[in-house]
């Protein structure tokens, strides 16, 4: 008879090689190539296969052991006995069960699992190492443009460790930069399988479904990555809508193809004659002034584009010859003829980003504008310069293509270039001023400047302004480009700390308020204004500071006389509103000429946010001049100020509940406002304002009322309302 120990240890060893291999065939099912896989499967199928047909015989046999014990049972008077005893031990349970292995046998299989548990912790952990080594010899690959030399180390990471997301996502990324679309989508799903969330994975098949034309599946996938982050809106935006312009581009192109096989050839046709080689400039001249008519609509322009029209900069026998020289050694009909060419490029570019973008990325070009705007040249030479100014303005009113000029330019030239051209009294000063402003509008423009900005921009803007030989026309437009770059923290701070800069526009101000209603005045003091607004959110500028009593003087003066300028007042309004609250000396004279009388007649009769400004300008004075609360009190200010507490604006109740605390130093406030509802509502917009500015306000107002008149606090009483101003003092501080 066989040993029951030696049995029990072979279906032990037995069992054990039934879980390797299982394990193998998981890992290879899970992280196999596609041909190891088909092998698994068919693997898999035998087992079960297998495992099936032993289990049906089991059940075969099991059924046949139970009919065969059947015994009939004894009859009762209640029909058949259902009782069956076991006659069998415990001990006589086949060897395998595995309650039949003994302490020693238990201790044996599990010490063996936890020993192959190490041995594939230890694998990973080489695996990873491996992987991670070979990912970053990618990167550097990937960094210096090798591609297909970063694709074979990103492949290889992987057959060191499947489930390495980072170099699933690499591996997509750089099939995007070889173009292999379908590739890259098959590599992100798997990083999607390992991690589901993976933004950067639904990123790339954005732009994998982008590079395939199919971009209803792009906006699916960018939306998915914007559920991993939502905090990355901004940035998902951008791809959106990077989306629509690539759909746009392609649809204009397809439309184009249909109309050129419709018969509409003029644009081909121009372009295939003037490929001529060995023709006078004032061939290629004409020909580009007879192209520039066909390009009236975007299909046009289209065709213009698929057709190589750009190629012309590069590739064309005299063009591209001119366009490389030395300005000054060129011919008037060579000049002519590249003024010419560039008209016709910059209508090609005009509300046609694919346009834009093609032209930019044309090697060179930015260099060879840039030295033909930068050169001192008279005649053709300085129509051509205008031209080039033009050109440049027409990319940089869109988005993309400021981002391209901002990419492919070398900025701190450009702008020596721009501001030398603004000091010009013709027409290339205002596009190049218009050139200036809409780069301003770029957040990646502004972080550019923010080191340099002392000294690539500010002397030479403050130094058109001063410069009485400027073209005076751009000077508004000059002003507003800063206006745009001060909504930069960074570059804002700078500003404020110039005393030049403040003496100009102070200047500027009066002496442009002299001439008006000329418009180019008129266009200019809102400019100022608009500027100063901005930089006097900083309160803490010492700088600023000192001049915030000329700046009051100039703001007060066109709030009384000149009211019907009405965006001058209301920028006005706001630059009070910034500076009263911290001047002293400001509120002084501010107070003492009328400034109080002109704050109450817009809080009384304005219903526009110069409302809101002239409030918080009120509350500066009124926290620090004594004749701008009693003014208050003796022309019924008072209701005016609690109609404010009435308002939607939190703002503005906080602001209007301060004013009436100041005026609470007034002795016969208190008992005034004792006969009204005020402690009521207060007590409720304590309780339920959002703002704690608001909330603080409040209490503070409740207590001065409650502490100058008996009656506000019985009332207070009576409202239960201690409970809620003890509440609230948490805000005070």
């Amino acid at each position: 008879m066989a040993d029951p120990k030696t049995k029990d240890s072979k279906k032990l060893d037995e069992f054990i090689t039934k879980v390797d291999e299982i394990e193998t065939l998981v890992k290879t099912l899970k992280y196999g190539e596609d041909d190891d896989v088909k092998k698994a499967m068919q693997k898999a199928d035998e087992i079960i296969a297998k495992n099936q047909a032993q289990l049906t015989e089991k059940l075969s046999q099991t059924e046949e052991d139970e009919e065969e014990s059947k015994e009939t049972l004894p009859e009762t008077k209640t029909g058949f006995s259902k009782t069956v005893i076991n006659k069998s031990s415990s001990a006589s349970q086949p060897p395998s069960s595995p309650q039949s292995m003994g302490p020693v046998d238990q201790q044996g299989f599990m010490a063996a699992m936890e020993a192959d548990a190490r041995e594939r912790a230890e694998r990973r952990k080489i695996g990873e190492k491996q992987a991670n080594e070979l990912k970053e010899k990618g990167n550097e690959e990937f960094r210096k443009g090798n591609y297909e030399k970063a694709l074979e180390l990103y492949t290889e990471g992987l057959s060191h460790l499947k489930d390495h997301l980072a170099l699933w996502t690499n591996k997509a990324q750089t099939n995007i930069k070889l173009c292999r679309f379908e590739d890259a989508l098959v590599d992100c799903d798997w990083a999607i399988r390992v991690f589901q969330n993976s933004m950067k994975a639904h990123v790339l098949m954005g732009k994998a479904y982008m590079g395939l034309n199919k971009y209803e599946e792009a906006r699916k996938a960018y939306k998915k990555a914007l559920e991993c982050d939502p905090s990355k809106q901004n940035l998902i935006n951008d791809y959106l809508a990077e989306v629509d312009r690539a759909e746009r581009s392609h649809q204009e192109e397809e439309k184009a193809k249909e109309a050129f096989q419709a018969g509409e050839k003029g644009p081909v046709a121009l372009l295939q004659q003037l490929q001529k080689k060995d023709q006078l400039p004032i061939y290629y001249s004409g020909g580009f002034q007879v192209l520039k008519n066909f390009l009236k609509n975007n299909e046009q322009k289209t065709l213009f584009r698929t057709e190589g029209g750009f190629q012309i900069i590069t590739d064309h026998p005299c063009f591209s010859k001119c366009f490389s020289a030395s300005p000054r050694s060129l011919s008037k009909e060579e000049l002519d003829m590249l003024n010419s060419g560039i008209n016709m490029f910059a209508l090609a570019c005009e509300d046609n980003e694919k346009n834009q973008e093609v032209l930019l990325l044309t090697e060179g070009l930015p260099e060879k504008l840039m030295r033909f705007m930068e050169v001192k040249i008279k005649g053709p030479g300085r129509v051509l310069k205008s031209s080039c100014v033009k050109i440049l303005h027409t990319v940089t009113i869109s988005v993309v293509g400021r981002s391209m000029v901002l990419q492919r330019f070398d900025i701190p030239r450009l702008l020596t270039i721009v501001f030398n051209l603004i000091r010009v009294n013709d027409d290339a000063a205002l596009t190049a001023g218009c050139v200036l402003n809409n780069l301003a509008l770029d957040n990646k423009f502004k972080q550019q400047l923010r080191d340099n900005i002392e000294i690539d921009v500010l002397p030479a803007f403050e130094n058109v302004l001063k410069d009485a030989s400027s073209n005076q026309a751009v000077l508004p437009t000059c002003v507003s480009t800063i206006t745009n770059l001060s909504n930069d923290v960074v570059i804002r701070t700078k500003l404020t700390d110039r005393k030049d800069l403040w003496k100009i526009l102070v200047d500027a101000v009066f002496n442009h308020k002299e001439k008006l209603p000329q418009p180019l005045s008129v266009e200019l003091v809102e400019a100022c204004l608009g500027l100063m607004f901005n930089l006097t959110h900083e309160q803490t500028s010492v700088t600023f500071k000192e001049f915030s009593l000329p700046i009051c003087k100039q703001c007060l003066m066109i709030c009384q006389s000149l009211k019907h300028f009405k965006l001058m007042v209301s920028r006005s309004l706001g630059i009070l509103s910034h500076v009263l609250p911290s001047s002293i000396p400001s509120v002084d004279w501010f107070c003492d000429n009328g400034g109080v009388e002109v704050l109450m007649f817009i809080l009384k009769n304005d219903e526009s946010i110069n409302r809101k400004y002239a409030l918080k300008a009120l509350t500066g004075c009124t926290q620090i001049n004594d004749h701008a609360r009693v003014f208050i009190v003796d022309h019924k200010g008072l209701g005016t100020l609690m109609k404010q507490l009435k308002s939607e604006d939190e703002t503005v109740v906080g602001n209007a509940a301060l004013c009436l605390s100041h005026c609470t130093q007034i002795p016969k406030v208190c008992a005034a406002l004792s006969k009204t509802d005020i402690i009521k509502d207060l007590l409720v917009l304590a309780r339920d304002g959002k703002k704690s500015g608001l909330q603080q306000n409040c209490a503070i107002l409740i207590a001065k009322l409650a502490q100058g008149d008996q009656r506000n606090l019985e009332k207070l009483r009576e409202l239960h309302g201690v409970d809620i101003l003890h509440d609230c003092m948490k805000y005070l501080k």
